[in-house]
């Protein structure tokens, strides 16, 4: 099948109702009825009944969109690559280009992941190791922890307003 005829829904005869296509494809029900809402499919529709019919292609289109989010992509993603599809433009360039910001993104991800796992794993051998009083009116081991104000983690909090909204502490409290 071509770029072109993946991105152009229903040119075959409709084969399938929701909950089959669902199940051939791997995915919920509820999943196919938003594709077809959002777009992404076009399934006729049954005159005595109403009921929604999917074609061979529409199948191909699911199996389409489970790969790209496989690698990465999302949703307005896929859309732009069948919206490139359907106007008869090899979509492999903007593919290569959307993994490539979704692979900076995830690699972003990571770095802030591994800072939060040093951060934990400094924390709790630092609790382990300190005997901790109750004073604080929360809890002291939270309360006990210095802000690195470099951090992005901690720049987001502070940009939206901290916890919940209210303002939090850019500095650690004394300890006792």
């Amino acid at each position: 099948m071509t770029a072109s005829a993946l991105a152009r829904p229903g040119r075959h005869r409709a084969t399938f109702h929701v909950a089959e296509l669902a199940r051939r494809a791997g995915v919920t029900p509820a999943t196919v009825r938003y594709y077809a809402r959002i777009g992404l499919l076009s399934p006729a529709r049954e005159a005595e009944n109403g009921y929604r019919r999917f074609s061979s292609d529409d199948l191909r289109r699911v199996m389409f969109v489970r790969k790209a989010q496989a690698l990465g992509l999302t949703i307005g993603d896929v859309r732009l690559i069948l919206d490139e599809a359907a106007h008869d433009t090899p979509p492999c360039h903007l593919v290569l280009t959307l993994v490539q910001e979704r692979l900076d993104e995830v690699r972003e991800r990571l770095r802030e992941l591994q800072d939060a796992e040093r951060r934990m794993a400094s924390a709790l051998a630092e609790w382990a190791s300190d005997e901790q009083s109750d004073d604080g009116d929360i809890c002291p081991l939270i309360e006990g922890v210095a802000l690195d104000e470099t951090d992005p983690q901690i720049g987001r909090l502070h940009a939206v307003g901290g916890c919940h909204g209210r303002p939090q502490e850019t500095r650690a409290p004394a300890r006792p």
